[in-house]
């Protein structure tokens, strides 16, 4: 007896993804906002008082990490994530994450560097469009403003934007580098004016105050700052590929995915039923350096959008995210039969109910005649 194939429904996946989307915030494209975090978005000719909140590093790698001194270790303190962002990428002009914001490695950027070593110049448009601009994530409580609540909000903004000015002033006055300190940090007064870059008006540091708290925040507060090594929505190496060279969109590439996952849920004689993913290799710590050629150092002009500077990048890969093996049952050698006329597993296992759970499974003479008995 054949085995019908059971229909799909069309409700598979596609419920728990809609779950998903109603638990995050607001759309960021590139950030995954929880449900209820509220965004800070700096604006030009304005003077805004705020707190920055340390948060609780949860990633195995974080772009700041320095053993030696403690510095954005995975489970201490730390104030800023910072991150580099790919724009205009694929059919949607979409703004990405660059893997290497996570230690990974990135297509965009390889493809990059063997531009560079092919002999194109760092500066031409080609190459330098290609480019990843440095960003900061930090969590900051306002304070005194009627229009926001003095409550946690996320902040995205640009390195040269922000970060540049802020490290000039504790530089200069080492005091105040116990700004984001939970009991003897300080209260930031900043002054953003309005610069512009082509036709996009944007908002530009020019002045940071350090303001005594009017009193301490308990340890307590930790508990409502999200981490913010996991907002980013970084794509795997096979997806950017995808995007990138094969001019996708992320909702097209989302739903091959799913097409191969059912086609890969289908048993199939002498197929292991969890495949690695094939950009396995390109995940493997292999701690080299990659050759870019160092066009960072060169390159000084503001993004597209004219608020992010093209600041140096990680040239070598020190941590990888490792990935985790999935492993099948372990092979049970219980004295298990089927019933009279359906026959007898080889393994000991439960024929025409065990089928494809085992590992035994995969090369047993008995699979066609045991997928058979399957129950429907």
């Amino acid at each position: 007896m054949a085995k019908r194939e059971k229909k799909k429904s069309k409700f598979k996946g596609a419920v728990g993804r809609n779950a998903e989307k109603q638990n995050r915030g607001a759309s960021y494209g590139h950030l995954k906002l929880p449900k209820g975090v509220n965004v800070f978005k700096e604006e030009p000719k304005t003077r805004v008082t705020f707190d920055i909140m340390p948060y609780v590093v949860t990633g195995d790698y974080h772009p700041d990490r320095d053993e030696e001194y403690g510095i954005a270790v995975k489970g201490e303190l730390w104030y800023k994530r910072p991150y580099w962002l790919h724009r205009n990428i694929g059919s949607d002009n979409q703004s990405i994450v660059c893997p290497t914001s996570i230690g990974q490695k990135c297509p965009i950027c390889e493809y990059r560097a063997q531009l560079i070593k092919d002999g194109a110049k760092w500066d031409d448009d080609s190459v330098r469009a290609l480019k990843p601009s440095l960003r900061n994530l930090y969590v900051v409580i306002p304070k005194g403003n009627k229009n926001r609540p003095e409550e946690p909000h996320v902040w995205d903004i640009s390195q040269f934007l922000f970060q540049e000015r802020l490290n000039e002033e504790v530089q200069e006055n080492e005091e105040y580098e116990t700004f984001p300190d939970l009991e003897d940090g300080f209260t930031l007064k900043v002054r953003f004016t309005e610069n512009s870059f082509g036709s996009n008006k944007f908002a530009e540091t020019s002045r940071i105050d350090f303001l005594e708290r009017k009193k301490p925040y308990n340890e307590s507060i930790l508990d409502e700052i999200p981490s913010l090594d996991d907002l980013l929505e970084v794509p795997s190496h096979s997806t950017l590929e995808a995007i990138f060279f094969g001019g996708l969109s992320a909702d097209e590439v989302d739903e091959d995915d799913d097409d191969d996952d059912k086609e890969e849920k289908k048993p199939r004689r002498n197929q292991n039923r969890k495949q690695k993913d094939d950009d396995d290799d390109d995940r493997e710590d292999e701690d080299e350096d990659k050759d870019e050629d160092s066009p960072e150092d060169e390159d000084e002009d503001d993004d597209d959008s004219g608020e992010d500077d093209d600041d140096k990048r990680p040239r070598r890969q020190q941590s990888r995210l490792p990935k985790e093996k999935e492993s099948k049952k372990p092979s049970r050698k219980s004295e298990k039969s089927g019933g009279k006329g359906k026959g007898k597993c080889p393994h000991g296992h439960a024929f025409g109910e065990d089928c494809d759970e085992y590992d035994d499974c995969d090369d047993c003479d008995k699979w066609n005649d045991c997928m058979d008995y399957v129950p429907l």
